[in-house]
């Protein structure tokens, strides 16, 4: 029939090929070969993405397949009723495409339903993409209607704010709050050239009806911004000093230069805090409204209450207006700000923290074990019993019985040792595993698990049954050559291998020196803290080998940085990992090696917005979810919550997302997503991309990808870099950016008019974020101010966490199943057949077919992952409220006991303590916290016990003693002492400190020698000179234990990196030297004052001392690299670039001057030098000695 119908069609045509043909005949003609085409069996290649996009209405715009349906048939009865025949794929992709793009849902009315206006046929074509792209503000009424449904904002307070704005916008001036609004409009209107819309006008009702807190989501690009100034300013006319904490610094400059002649025309001072110095900040916190951060205001109350600097004056905390407030109190609710208080006797860890990392990196991971390092049979045979040295001739013979080595061979290696490559050369697994069978029956102490390399995998060889008593079990790994390698199966017999093996190498002082020079020395002052923090520098260190560069850090000019990518994207420059785990990473990468640091101070987020107490407001594109807001109404009292509608109807269209198994068909998923974005189409032009990553070195990877197969691409990783290209300008289209979470909340990106016109800007979220508000942002970045825009996820399954893989691949493989046994492929050709044979008027089945088509819609698993990953967000927020939240209020407590205390402690010295004694208090209490476990603890016994060492502390200080017995606050008390020319006090100091610790006491030593000989100068006797000479004598002996802990810090932070050679020095060596020479320049002053005290006790003379800066102990051509850096660094200085500061500080041309800084933390503060004068008294006594003697 279809063949007969083909041959009666292709007739007719052929009857109208001639010329002379009316223009309906034309028609009637080129509308006949359309058909022909299609029951010739052409298919047309746009059938699936017709389907796409019909599919894409029930999955991604609230369509119920019957109404698609319905949709679908209205279009074909439109596209019959058409004179004018176009393609029928084309014509009906345009209109989907405009459905999509202007998120049309089944309840969109405009004068009509979509439905009605498609089937009134007096609705033209182009005056229905008209309509549908009408970008209308809503009214006030709709606005309060919105809200109203919400059912979350008191009724009478929603009518007074829609009364309010009402008043204003017919000049209705009624309520008080009318007036202030129609003079803040006013202002607005002035000096912003803009009028402020109503959603904007609400909010601000909204919080200024609210006698206590209230936190408002604005979508992203409303206008969150005026919102914020307008009510800064309202409070500010209230007489009520006004905090604004934006998300960054860089927001935070820039919202208050865009408002600053708003306040002034309002008469209201305003400033930022941000980049200022010390002077500048005293007059900002005079300002009544101050922008800033977070970490800016936290950072000023530390300042002014532990620092004593005279900054916020008396500012009260009397309203805060926090942007992005979400991200403040949740997600970085637990972020502390400190000020850096650095504990110069920490140096002392470097070489602890050296060998932990070179031990941990003797360990090697396979899939089931980690190895230990190896070592000769013996020696693990005497580490597995316990024995000693003095045993290992015992083992030897037992060797020999069990066939391991030759007969006689014990006795040749007790002569000479030097053999034994040569006696184990032959020995195999199998000699090996019958050694320590024999062991285990004879000594009965160790049970051995035996295994061995078999290719590339390892095998279990021997393990007895397990014996009922206590014997330790030894798992070993067995090799040729009499090698042997411990295997651990969990993590916790690892620690204890680690911690066993480290301790064994540490010695606390004072001691006995002569051990071997591989030994840690660490002062004793200092041994419960090592012994306390042992294990958990143990797991960073271990750690710190897993973290991925690029991912949770990167290595900047000024050093390793954290990454807060699973949130905002940003670089932290100003933060630092605590108990080792940021050395650790120097050490990974040879950065320079900082000092651990005690902290002392401290303000959380948190903490902050608690001294506002109910006066907390707040602004965001994403609240959350409920039980994110309920979070937050547990955290601060009071605080209630809106949803302010947005301005015009939104047009983001959610692209159903995919996750995929692997990462290489992740990154070629992603790439045809892009290039069929950025390609135009029959339907639409170009399209610009934001892909967001959730690491740089994923991005990276990606942008790698992308190749040459799109051009026009650009990377938005780093807060470090000039991003000015990418968010100043307006994106083209064909333009892709490959970003982070750093192009995600508070980055405004603007397109071009054909990019709107295509469908706007495709974001494609490259991962499954962590909370669904960061999605929220991310896609928050299109779709904004009635401009259209599209999102989707696109995911792999192995970047999940490893419960959700294992969610999402059983679901994958149901999913799997079901296609093979489901129909929808025969019904997509099915379909693909009867839209070719379909005659004008007919269904022909084709309803049929497409709701089958609809109703068996594929699982992608996104939904799953999502609700998985909010269900572990619940559990977290449980955990923050209950777990997190009181530890942060129970340490911010104790630091509020303690700065009582140190204010005490000023009151009765007259505010004018010695500044060695607040040192000594300062570090006495940030060890006290590091050694008590403050999460753990009682919190009214911890505050009992910190009052008791306190009082102790200070009983300690005032009777000049050190708190911590640390010989080096000794030596600073000694310092102040001789600076106020208390010879014999100082003296009495210095000797403390050499009494509580002679192996460290360089500095202490060399301070007691010229302070003698300074004591009589130029009249020193002969007795006074031996003691100088003596005590130089032995600074000289410590400035060698501190030369050669140096070189092990040196030497097992480079252990790692010996199988991969970096070329060049490194940034590592270059700070390792230069802390080497100074100590050689020590070293060589003490020589050249031995020098000349020998030659003045020789003559019989003495010696004139002169002091000098420390400074001068390096030779002057050491510090011409820094003056030129700074020469030509000016304009960095003159800008107060935050991190071209910290760039030029961190600068290796500055490491001279950082050292000598640390070597005068110690005590070091000025270095001597020494002029022999000869005595004739002096001579001829010393004649007379001679020959008295």
């Amino acid at each position: 029939m279809e063949y007969n119908c083909v041959i009666g069609i292709a007739f007719t045509v052929a009857l109208m090929a001639g010329p002379g043909l009316t223009p309906s005949e034309m028609a009637k003609r080129d509308s006949l070969l359309q058909v022909l085409e299609i029951l010739r069996g052409s298919p047309s290649p746009h059938t699936d993405e017709l389907l796409t996009k019909l599919h894409g209405l029930v999955t991604n715009l609230s369509w119920s397949p019957a109404e698609v349906i319905q949709l679908f048939t209205s279009l074909l009865k439109r596209f019959d009723s058409k004179e004018t025949k176009d393609n029928l794929h084309l014509w009906m992709l345009k209109i989907l495409h405009s459905v999509e793009i202007n998120y049309i849902t089944p309840n969109w009315k405009s004068r009509k339903s979509l439905i009605d206006m498609i089937q009134d046929t007096t609705v033209t074509d182009e005056d229905l993409q008209k309509i549908l792209g009408a970008d209308l503000d809503k009214t006030l009424d709709e606005i309060i209607n919105e809200i109203e449904q919400q059912k979350i904002v008191n009724k009478t307070l929603l009518n007074s704010a829609k009364k309010i704005v009402y008043e204003v916008l017919n000049s209705q001036i009624k309520h008080s709050l009318t007036h202030v609004l129609q003079r803040l409009v006013t202002a607005v209107k002035k000096t912003m050239k803009m009028t402020p819309r109503l959603t904007q006008m609400v909010s601000w009702a909204l919080m200024a009806l609210s006698e206590k807190g209230r936190l408002i989501q604005v979508s992203t690009g409303e206008g969150k911004t005026c919102i914020v100034a307008m009510f800064a300013a309202y409070r500010a006319l209230q007489g009520h000093s006004v905090d604004i904490m934006s998300s960054s610094p860089v927001l935070a400059e820039r919202d208050f230069r865009e408002w600053q002649s708003f306040y002034r025309e309002l008469k209201i001072s305003v400033s930022c805090n941000v980049n200022k110095m010390k002077t500048d900040l005293k007059e900002c916190y005079k300002s009544q409204v101050v922008y800033g951060t977070a970490h800016h205001f936290a950072g000023d109350w530390l300042r002014q209450h532990f620092g004593r600097e005279d900054i916020r004056s008396d500012r009260s905390f009397q309203c805060a207006i926090v942007d992005e407030v979400d991200s403040l109190m949740l997600d970085k609710g637990c972020h502390t700000v400190y000020l850096g208080s650095e504990m110069p006797a920490l140096q002392h860890l470097n070489p602890v923290l050296a060998l932990i990392w070179h031990t941990v990196n003797q360990y090697t991971q396979t899939n089931s074990f980690i190895l230990g390092s190896k070592a000769l049979f013996h020696q693990v045979a005497l580490e597995s019993l316990s024995l000693g040295e003095e045993d290992t001739f015992t083992l030897l013979k037992l060797a020999e019985l069990s066939g391991l080595i030759e007969e006689g061979s014990a006795n040749a290696l007790q002569q000479d040792k030097i053999i034994f490559s040569q006696i184990t050369t032959s020995i195999t697994p199998e000699k090996l595993a019958a050694f320590f069978r024999k062991i285990e029956a004879e000594y009965k102490t160790c049970h051995f698990i035996l295994y061995c390399q078999n290719n590339d995998s390892i095998k279990k060889m021997y393990e007895s049954p397990q014996p009922n008593d206590s014997r330790t079990t030894v798992s070993l790994l067995l090799h040729s050559g009499g090698l042997c390698q411990y295997i651990y199966t969990d993590r916790d017999s690892l620690l204890r291998a680690v911690k066993s093996e480290i301790t064994s190498n540490l010695c606390f002082t004072p001691c006995d020196q002569r051990h071997s020079r591989t030994k840690c020395y660490v002062p004793g002052f200092l041994r419960d803290l090592v012994e306390c923090k042992m294990e958990d520098w143990i797991e960073n260190a271990l750690h710190a080998q897993n973290m991925s560069r690029d991912h949770e850090y990167v290595v900047e000019r000024h050093g390793v940085v954290p990454v807060d990518f699973s949130s905002t994207g940003v670089l932290e420059n100003s933060m630092q990992w605590i108990d080792g785990l940021h050395q650790f990473l120097e050490m990974k990468h040879q950065n320079k090696l900082s000092d651990m640091s005690s902290i002392t101070n401290f303000m959380s987020n948190v903490g902050l917005l608690h001294m506002y107490k109910d006066q907390i407001y707040g602004v965001t594109g994403t609240l959350g979810q409920k039980v994110e807001t309920e979070t937050l109404q547990k955290i601060y009292n009071g605080i209630t919550a809106c949803y302010i509608p947005t301005f015009k109807r939104r047009k983001l269209f959610e692209v159903e997302g995919v996750i995929v198994n692997n990462e290489e068909e992740w990154l070629q998923k992603i790439c045809d997503v892009i290039r069929a974005q950025t390609r135009s189409t029959v339907y639409r032009s170009e399209r610009a991309v934001l892909v967001i990553c959730e690491t740089i070195k994923r991005a990276k990877a990606l942008h790698q990808a992308l190749g040459d197969s799109v051009q026009d691409k650009v990377l938005y990783i780093s807060n470090n870099m000039d991003n000015r290209p990418v968010t100043d300008k307006e994106i083209p289209a064909g333009k892709v950016i490959i970003a982070t979470n750093l192009a995600g909340r508070g980055t405004d990106l603007r397109v071009s008019a054909s990019v709107k016109s295509a469908g706007g800007l495709s974001v494609l979220q490259t991962f499954l974020p962590s909370n669904a508000r960061v999605e929220a942002q991310a896609f928050g970045r299109t779709g904004r101010q009635g401009s259209p825009g599209s999102a989707q996820l696109i995911i792999c399954s192995q970047h999940l966490p490893e419960t959700l893989q294992l969610l999402v691949l059983g679901r994958g493989l149901l999913s799997l199943l079901r296609n093979l046994v489901s129909p929808v492929q025969l019904y997509r050709d099915c379909f693909e057949r009867q839209l070719r044979s379909r005659f004008s008027g007919q269904d022909n089945g084709l309803s049929k077919t497409l709701a089958e088509i609809l109703n068996n819609a594929t699982d992608t698993g996104i939904k799953l992952a999502k609700r998985v990953r909010d269900e572990s967000v619940t559990e977290k927020l449980n955990e923050y409220l209950e777990s997190i939240v009181p530890k942060m209020k129970k340490k911010q407590d104790l630091f509020s006991q303690y700065l009582d205390f140190i204010n005490n402690f000023y009151q009765r010295s007259n505010n004018n303590p010695a500044e060695s004694d607040v040192t000594a208090l300062h570090e006495f209490w940030g060890l006290w916290l590091l050694m008590n476990d403050i999460n753990e603890g009682q919190s009214d016994v911890l505050k009992t016990k910190l009052a008791s060492d306190l009082e102790r502390a200070r009983e300690s200080v005032s009777n000049r003693q050190s708190p911590l017995s640390n010989l080096h606050h000794y030596t600073l008390f000694g310092n102040k002492l001789l600076e106020n020319g208390h010879f014999e006090a100082s003296i009495h100091m210095y000797s403390k400190a050499i009494e509580l610790d002679p192996c460290w006491a360089a500095i202490a030593l060399y301070n007691r020698a010229f302070a003698r000989l300074a004591q009589h100068n130029n009249k020193q006797d002969p007795d006074c000179i031996e003691q100088a000479l003596h005590d130089l004598q032995q600074a000289l002996k410590s400035v060698e234990l501190y030369c050669r802990q140096q070189d092990l810090v040196y030497t097992y932070s480079k252990a790692h990196l010996e199988a991969v050679p970096m070329a060049g020095l490194t940034r590592f060596d270059h700070h390792q030297n230069i802390r080497c020479k100074v100590f050689l320049w020590l070293r060589k002053n003490i020589e050249e004052g031995l020098g000349k005290l020998t030659r003045a006790r020789n003559i019989g003379g003495h010696v004139k001392v002169e002091k000098h800066l420390v400074l001068f102990m390096a030779p002057v051509y050491e510090y011409l690299p820094s003056l030129l850096l700074t020469s030509g660094s000016l304009s960095v200085l003159h800008s107060r670039d935050q991190l071209g500061m910290q760039q030029l500080i961190t600068h290796s041309s500055f490491d001279i001057f950082h050292e000598l800084e640390s070597l005068k933390s110690l005590g070091l503060t000025d270095v001597f030098v020494l002029d022999t004068r000869f005595s004739l008294v002096g001579f001829f006594s010393k004649i007379g000695k001679s020959f008295g003697s």
